[in-house]
């Protein structure tokens, strides 16, 4: 049995997508440091689960995304060399390793308290549905935002027993940052998508990318300085956060969204995990 294809469908040879997964779980966990003492062995403790919970939760989604749009997946020129359309993977071996991944996950969630636990089937509702969403709106990187950035949450219960304000700001925040990153990702497929009826944000906002986008990275810098407001963070959280959102305009500047090029719409969506970096670091300092 050849294991590169089984890699690919999980996109372990793609390590942006577990960074933008893992970074809101390291968002959730270092916001509630700040409102409790832990030791930091039980920190490392769940940092280690959540890295784990990111990589097979993420490789999971690919899994099932891969399932729901095998048949999107073979008209398209950037995805129809995917394991499943080639038939190097069969749906039936595609289910029995989503069956093991989804068991891992369930394994890892279990360590974790009664909250946590029922944080993480919603969670897996979140991934299931997502694929399906840009079938029926034209903002299905809002639910990709809710999904992606569900992790601040579920680390709040998992430390705190609960979720607070300032831990739903900086959930609204990171799913901003989501729609934005998400959006330039999307314009590299976007021809194909207009073509087949597929629906993005990019399509939406087409007509003046550049503009939207950076009132929404406006709106996710309102949000983060909310949120180190109320969590009652120092100078230095506001510097580094006012640096990263202005990394971020400078990002989308750089988009040539009418030439939609593959290549730098890829770079440009992976520069986010030191967005994400960048967000940590402040929270850290915060």
């Amino acid at each position: 049995m050849k294991i590169s294809p089984y890699i690919r469908l999980m996109r372990l040879h793609q390590s942006t997508g577990i960074w933008l997964l893992f970074l809101p779980c390291l968002f959730g966990i270092f916001l509630a440091t700040k409102f409790t003492h832990f030791e930091i062995t039980e920190l490392c403790r769940i940092i280690f689960l959540f890295f784990v919970g990111s990589v097979v939760m993420r490789s999971g989604g690919c899994v099932i995304n891969d399932l729901l749009d095998q048949k999107f997946d073979a008209l398209v020129a950037r995805t129809k060399i995917r394991p499943l359309v080639t038939q190097e993977i069969s749906r039936s071996a595609a289910i029995i390793l989503l069956g093991f991944l989804l068991l891992i996950g369930l394994l890892i969630l279990l360590q974790f308290n009664l909250p946590t636990i029922v944080s993480g089937f919603v969670a897996l509702g979140l991934v299931t549905t997502y694929p399906l969403m840009k079938r029926v709106t034209y903002y299905p990187q809002i639910f990709l935002g809710l999904t992606f950035n569900f992790g601040i949450l579920m680390s709040s219960l998992a430390m705190l027993g609960t979720i607070n304000f300032a831990t739903l700001l900086l959930y609204f925040s990171a799913i901003i940052w989501t729609i934005i990153y998400d959006t330039i990702y999307a314009f590299q497929d976007i021809e194909d998508d207009l073509r087949f009826g597929v629906k993005s944000t990019a399509i939406k906002f087409q007509k003046e990318p550049e503009k939207i986008l950076n009132l929404l990275c406006l709106a996710m810098l309102a949000g983060l300085i909310l949120c180190g407001l109320v969590a009652g963070f120092e100078f230095g959280y506001f510097f580094v956060i006012l640096l990263s959102c202005s990394a971020l305009i400078a990002k989308i500047k750089k988009c040539d969204f009418e030439r939609n090029s593959h290549a730098k719409s890829l770079a440009l969506f992976k520069a986010n995990v030191w967005i994400g970096i960048g967000i940590t670091f402040a929270i850290l300092i915060g």
